[in-house]
This record gives C-alpha cells, structure tokens and sequence, in this order.
C-alpha cells in the first residue's frame, strides 16, 4: 500500500524565523485545550467542542493565504493555530470535519518551530501507516479524498521544542 496522496512543500515559508517570533509575541493563546494550546482567525469555526468567534486574519498571515491561494486554488478565510509547547504536546489519530470546508478544498498545514511528524494511518487497513516530518517554513496539504481515506495525528516527540501548526481552511459561511 503507498501513503496518502499528500503535498507536502518542504520550503513554502520565505521567513519562517520572523514567522514565529511574531506567532510567538502576536498572538494570544487559548488555554482551554489540555493537549496543546490554540488561537483562530478569520470566519468562526468550531473545533473540538470548542466554537471561535470571528476575528480579522493579521496581515502577516493573508500573506499566506495568498501563497496557498496561488500554490492550491482555494482562498481560505481561516486559520486555527496548534501550539505544541515541546515533544510531549501531540494530538491523536483523527479525521478533520468535512461539511464545513468549501467544496473541493482541503487544509493546508504550515508548520514553524521544531520538525515535528505527522503521521498518516489507513482506515481500511490499521497496520498501513506513514509518518512524514514537518521542518520548520514546511507546508503539507491534505485534501478532502486524504480525510476520507487517513487518519492522521502529531504523535509525542521526546526532546522536541516548539511547534506552531497554522491549519488553513475555506469555511463555508
């Protein structure tokens, strides 16, 4: 079995250093998650039995709306950031919500920070998996086909730092 038709740009972030020194002092953080803390921009989206309110996306990151509109078609008008605060933050085998997201879009995944692997697990055959690492200034797309056919999840990391997932979708409104 071959892994998941992903996309994945090892470089797609020009300045991923000043990237995450801004995440970094910008943003403020949602604690109410125990795995990992989170922040939302954009349309209101609910994730995991957690609703975010609308708020303006900051000029620093529709600067990568524009890259992922160029580079995959769809303009988002949503980012939910994942902050991993070192190699024990992780997140479990899931699938993202489908209904919400645009038709013929999928989530684009921007990773700064620590490399850390996502991992990818059949749903029709358990013992298929494949993980894949994220360096820092990465980009890995997942479209809606991936979501119905794989798992994924961030698994712990031993010794890893900081990581700062920004997961980009196209909400319908």
């Amino acid at each position: 079995m071959s892994g998941p038709p992903i996309h994945l740009d090892p470089a797609f972030v020009a300045s991923p250093d000043a990237l995450l020194e801004w995440l970094r002092s910008a943003v403020t953080w949602d604690e109410r998650m125990r795995a990992r803390q989170t922040a939302s921009f954009g349309v209101p989206y609910d994730y995991s039995q957690i609703a975010y309110e609308a708020v303006p996306i900051p000029t620093q990151l529709e600067a990568l709306c524009d890259r992922i509109e160029a580079a995959l078609g769809f303009r988002p008008n949503n980012c939910l950031l994942n902050r991993y605060a070192d190699g024990a933050s992780s997140m479990g085998f899931h699938s993202d919500a489908l209904d919400a997201l645009a038709p013929g879009t999928g989530v684009a995944i921007v990773s700064v920070g620590a490399t850390r692997s996502i991992a990818y697990r059949s749903k029709s055959d358990s013992s298929a998996r494949f993980d894949y690492p994220l360096p820092h200034g990465s980009m890995l797309y997942m479209s809606a086909a991936v979501q119905q056919e794989w798992l994924h999840a961030i698994p712990k990391a031993d010794g890893a730092g900081e990581r700062i997932s920004l997961t980009f979708r196209e909400i319908l409104k």
